[in-house]
């Protein structure tokens, strides 16, 4: 199995493996910090491979980068390039780039959230050296940092891939280079047998892409299209109910972050023993305190009360519930996010990160 190209092989000085110099190569320069431009200075890569789908709040990935960067800043600076050497290897983007100072290559994702955000100021770092003539880091880089870090559309992909096989002439040295293995390349090149009609087919998921790669071994492009309006067909059928277990279910949850099969509409089970109880109409309440001293009509008091009174492994409990019984993540945000100002929220933010490392730490 090949292990994932490290970055440095593809963004770093001369030598490193992949690059197509001549010896007499002047020797890299240090690394400059990061440069501030003016976001009308800055135009996205012409040929990033993402759909305008995936700068859209209705995709969570980049809803939960823009409201990171809205709380916290921008953490990673992208790379970009200057228009003149971005322009050498890619003359044939001289329209689209126009009068931009700077293309960004890497972060592109970065680059629209900071539009939508209203930023008039983003951090870059300038990696002119991606457009050597003759190098073949600059298609490599963007190729690589869409696989590994979200997926591209499949058709596209096996597009970029073609163009590295023929480049360095075989699937096992490309798959080596973007850290993959041979049988991943392979699957993906099948892709190019498709007939034109499922392309996009298979980039907007109305199939899987085991599917379509199986498909594309099928030589008859009306028996490609035939299988794949099964298919659809077979995606679009609903689902037979699951037949209940004679096991007793577990207790409901309802946070799917905590368990993806929780019904939204299920009933949570009854507290857990020694935590203050949540008033129901329909049944009594079994506690040492009074409901009718409980706060419930102040969120602060009644959370003091209870703390006052849990041991740590209660408190444990106590919070644990919470998010059981919270409705998924953007329940979770907007109950943190409450009255807060925005600064307050940007240092809970940074607060449940130290949180999040922690808890994965062991």
């Amino acid at each position: 199995m090949a292990t994932k190209k490290p970055w440095a092989d593809l963004l770093d000085g001369p030598g490193k493996p992949g690059a197509n110099r001549a010896s007499t190569a002047e020797p890299a320069k240090p690394e400059a910090p990061p440069t501030t431009a003016y976001m009308h200075t800055l135009i996205g890569n012409p040929e990033n491979p993402r759909t305008e789908a995936d700068y859209s709040d209705e995709d969570p990935d980049f809803r939960d980068l823009k409201e990171s960067m809205k709380s916290v800043g921008q953490l990673q600076p992208a790379v970009a390039m200057s228009r003149e050497a971005f322009l050498r290897v890619k003359p044939e983007h001289g329209a689209s780039v126009g009068n931009a100072e700077w293309v960004v290559v890497l972060g592109n994702r970065r680059l629209q959230a900071a539009k939508q955000l209203g930023w008039t100021k983003f951090e870059i770092r300038v990696r002119d050296r991606l457009g050597n003539e003759g190098d073949d880091k600059l298609d490599e880089a963007v190729v690589i940092e869409n696989i590994h870090r979200k997926n591209i559309p499949p058709y596209k992909e096996a597009g970029f891939l073609q163009r590295m096989v023929e480049r360095h002439g075989s699937q096992e040295k490309v798959a080596e280079r973007i850290g993959k293995s041979q049988m991943y390349v392979s699957n993906r090149l099948a892709l190019l047998n498709l007939a034109p009609e499922l392309r996009d087919i298979v980039d907007t998921k109305q199939i899987t892409v085991k599917t379509a790669e199986k498909i594309a071994k099928i030589q008859d492009p009306q028996q490609q299209k035939a299988v794949a309006a099964e298919e659809i067909r077979k995606a679009q059928e609903p689902k037979a109910p699951r037949k209940r277990s004679s096991a007793p279910a577990p207790s409901p949850v309802q946070n799917p972050v905590l368990n993806p099969d929780a019904e939204p509409n299920a009933v949570p089970d009854k507290p857990t023993t020694g935590l203050v109880p949540e008033p129901r109409p329909t049944q009594s309440v079994q506690t040492d305190v009074p409901t009718r001293t409980l706060p419930w009509d102040d969120g602060r008091a009644l959370m003091d009360a209870a703390f006052d009174r849990l041991s740590p492994v209660q408190r444990s409990a106590f919070i644990l519930r919470y998010f059981r019984r919270s409705h998924g993540v953007e329940a979770v945000i907007t109950d943190m996010r409450g009255d807060l100002p925005p600064q307050d929220r940007a240092s809970l933010a940074t607060i449940l990160q130290q949180v999040a490392a922690g808890l994965i730490r062991d």
